[in-house]
């Protein structure tokens, strides 16, 4: 009798155990190295279980997720569960909290799930997401049940190595820019009206605006440039869109209808509606649209330089695409500074954005668009946590729905994600549409991708008559072609200002949580200001005029509200990511503020976040561009007293390591050679120059000059190195040098060097793109031993690694040939 019982007991006992437990979920990945083709090219790629994208991850609140990750490829990797909570040794980030997944290892990550939502998950080694490592989370809840429930996950795709897209953007080419169709230059700025603003861009030492920085060949949705998801006409679809690209932005449309957003980052919202809005790269959003009842219906991303779009198809029948997006009008200026700023000493101060108005809080206020006049600027934050935050999208493309989709719940703790359990799912209904490898993916017709360069063309509201469907093109076509301005953005249409209600920013002034985010109003607040600063010339990223090599950690506490207050002083959008936390984004909703994991910071803005610090361990946090995180854009956030495994700790290391890179060009023309040989990091470079010149003097003349040099920021870097002359075979002078380089206005490079014999050198030089493939280039020195030299030269850029070149130098008259960079 007491034996039963105690069995009883027991099965009680286990039964309740599983149920608060959940189940185990297991997941077996295998990463590997392989062919694969999308359109008419191949190249080379990295799968998850044979595919691009990875399968798809589907757990239940309470579960405890097993996933064993083979690495089968010759080189280590990892997997990082974007957004999911996780214990830190399991969040998949090498030297922060593991150690890489050797080849011909295995890691098993297991953790429990405690939220519900849309999530990613990709490599977090190297460059390796770019090329195929990534695949979706689905966590069930019981809210907004539809009639089927899909993943849309996006991505961007390039033929060329990763290594070799960062090489390109390392030596400051404009070949993407070009590539992409959208170059800028001066007889381009003059067909646009925008003469006048590219001279002042030019006054303030700016360098040509673009949206994203590599060109693709194509946009993937599931996988495909182009795909079909089941859904019959008339039926509500959940689409639970994930931009999972390394680093393109996507403005989403639907040609059936306005979407209504029901999830950010995997945390619901309250409802609202939308025609048009943009998704940060690593950010997902959860969508309902309605299929009208006849006809196919295209959810399209279009990336947001425009270059391109994936499409994505609902329902059956004659197709209805979306409309097309204005390509960004990359002449319109964007007001930075005023004229005085064209005499600051550092880009910051030419942006009106100096480290001294940074330091004394000028730029804290969330939202603010600096020194742009015409926009509203934002309310201080207020120490409670409350917020005030002007509308980073256009208020005419949103409203507030109190439908039938509205969900409303008791609040819970704001420390906390907003979580659902149990929602239903179907296997029908939820296919990833993943491609298989075996061993390629299918090709689709060059003809099909090529006959709409420019994008569909068409127009269509819900409910009209069926139009064409142009086709999903590639994002690179420009390479090859060789018109007049057909690769200068000019030649676009249409076009809009960024940030318009025609190309609207991110949705965030819309987002309301559907319960209170507040934190405790009695922990303690740790302010954080961050500067994201960059280099487009060098290609170096930094946060706080710093790269990750050069920085210990950001250290915070538990139990206190950890405030990053992010002020972009680029260009560029910086999708920035925190490890380990949901944070609130003040956007002037207050306590309904959302919580996310990624957020925008727009150019020239400031965003605010902050979170309550109980997930205590070391957690990254990056820009999410890829190349901007490789390139310096990171830090590791530190909880106090937390201690990493030590072998972690010993090879943390590795994360503050400096890449070096290499490069070289090299003129040769029918009078003379120059050329140089560069090997860099991120604030040091060792350069290897030469000029040899042989027509119209009597004896060849050549001049080798080797310089280390050390770059404050974009404008200032100081040199030292030796300077070579001589005649024929015969060294004639041997120098030491020291000087410094930096840019003057209108982007004029100067440089200025004393050497060892008591003399000097001044130098000048300016480039003009005359058009997106030829440039007229000048140069004139002073040397207080040699006396003038100068040289005119124009080159036509026929491919990456090619341009045609002819010159007239002071000493070796005209000559003509070619350019080779390597």
């Amino acid at each position: 009798m007491v034996r039963l019982l105690l069995v009883t007991l027991l099965t009680i006992f286990i039964v309740q155990a599983n149920s608060v437990i959940g189940a185990v979920r297991e997941y077996d990945l295998t990463l590997a190295s392989q062919q694969v083709s999308i359109g008419e090219k191949s190249a080379q790629g990295m799968t998850i279980n044979g595919s691009i994208p990875g399968p798809t991850l589907r757990f239940s609140v309470g579960d405890v997720a097993r996933i064993r990750v083979k690495n089968d490829m010759n080189v280590p990797s990892s997997i990082h569960w974007h957004g999911l909570l996780v214990p830190p040794s399991m969040d998949g980030v090498p030297f922060v909290t593991q150690m890489p997944i050797e080849p011909g290892t295995t890691f098993i990550y297991e953790f429990p799930i405690r939220q519900t939502g849309t999530y990613w998950y990709h490599s977090h080694t190297n460059l390796q997401e770019q090329s195929g490592l990534y695949g979706s989370i689905v966590i069930a809840d019981d809210m907004h049940e539809t009639n089927r429930d899909h993943v849309v996950l996006l991505s961007d795709w390039t033929t060329d190595s990763p290594g070799k897209v960062l090489k390109t953007l390392k030596r400051g080419s404009e070949w993407f820019a070009l590539e992409k169709g959208s170059a800028q230059s001066i007889v381009g700025a003059g067909r646009a009206g925008k003469l006048g603003a590219y001279f002042k861009r030019e006054l303030q030492r700016m360098p040509p605006m673009d949206i994203a920085d590599v060109a693709y060949n194509y946009f993937l949705s599931n996988g495909k440039p182009e795909t079909f998801v089941n859904a019959e006409n008339g039926e509500d679809v959940r689409l639970r869109v994930i931009n999972g690209s390394a680093t393109t932005y996507f403005h989403i449309n639907f040609s059936g209808g306005s979407m209504t957003i029901i999830s950010a980052d995997g945390q619901l919202v309250q409802p609202v509606e939308k025609d048009l809005f943009l998704i940060g790269v690593a950010e997902t959003y959860d969508v309902i649209v309605s299929v009208p009842k006849s006809g196919s219906y295209e959810l399209r991303a279009t990336a947001q330089d425009g270059s391109g779009f994936t499409s994505t198809w609902l329902g059956t029948g004659p197709k209805y695409p979306s409309r097309e997006i204005p390509k960004p009008n990359l002449y319109e200026p964007m007001e930075h500074g005023d004229m005085g700023s064209v005499f600051a000493l550092t880009p910051a101060g030419s942006m009106g954005m100096p480290d001294s108005a940074v330091e004394d809080g000028v730029f804290d206020k969330p939202g603010m668009l600096h020194q742009m006049h015409d926009a509203p600027h934002g309310e201080p934050i207020k120490k409670g946590g409350h917020d005030t935050m002007h509308d980073q999208d256009s208020a005419d493309n949103s409203k507030v729905m109190e439908s039938r989709h509205m969900a409303m719940e008791k609040p819970q703790t704001a420390k906390q994600p907003v979580m659902h359990e149990g929602m239903k799912q179907d296997s029908e209904h939820m296919g990833m549409g993943t491609v298989q490898m075996e061993p390629h993916l299918p090709a689709m017709s060059g003809k099909q991708m090529d006959t709409a360069v420019d994008g569909a063309k068409s127009m269509h509201a819900a409910g009209g008559a069926a139009v064409p469907f142009q086709g999903v093109v590639s994002g690179r076509v420009f390479g090859s072609r060789f018109g007049f301005l057909e690769a200068d953005i000019s030649s676009r249409t249409p076009l809009a200002k960024d940030g318009g209600p025609e190309r609207p920013h991110a949705p965030y002034a819309a987002l309301k949580s559907v319960t209170s985010t507040t934190p405790p109003a009695d922990a303690p607040i740790q302010e954080v200001r961050l500067t994201l600063d960059g280099d487009m010339e060098r290609y170096t990223w930094f946060i706080n005029n710093k790269p990750i090599s050069e920085t210990d950690s950001i250290r915070i506490r538990k139990g206190e509200i950890v405030r990053f207050i992010m002020i972009n002083r680029t260009m560029m959008h910086h999708p920035m990511h925190l490890h380990g936390h949901f944070f609130r984004v003040l956007n002037g909703n207050g306590d309904y503020s959302p919580l996310k994991h990624t957020v925008d910071v727009a150019p020239m803005s400031t965003t605010v976040i902050e979170f309550y610090s109980d997930e205590v361990g070391d957690w990254f946090f990056h820009c999410h561009l890829l190349y901007h995180m490789k390139s310096g854009m990171s830090r590791l956030v530190h909880y106090e007293d937390f201690q990493a495994a030590l072998d972690v700790q010993s090879v943390r290391g590795r994360l503050y390591k400096d890449p070096v890179y290499f490069f070289g060009t090299a003129d040769l023309s029918s009078n003379m050679t120059e050329g140089s040989l560069t090997l860099t990091n991120s604030r040091f470079s060792f350069d290897a120059g030469w000029e040899v010149g042989w027509q119209q003097v009597e004896e060849t003349e050549w001049e080798g000059l080797v310089t280390a040099d050390y770059h404050f920021n974009r404008f200032a870097s100081i040199f030292a190195g030796v300077d070579l002359l001589g005649e024929g075979s015969s060294t004639e002078d041997t120098r030491g040098v020291a000087g410094m380089r930096y840019l003057l206005s209108l982007n004029f490079e100067s440089a200025f060097w004393l050497d060892s014999d008591g003399g000097g050198r001044f130098f000048l030089e300016k480039g003009l793109h005359l058009t997106p493939r030829l440039e007229m280039d000048f140069e004139a020195e002073y040397d207080t031993h040699t006396q003038w030299e100068g040289k005119i030269e124009m080159s036509y850029m026929v491919a990456r690694n090619f341009s045609l070149i002819a010159n007239w130098h002071s000493e070796y008259a005209f000559g003509a040939g070619i350019r080779i960079l390597f």
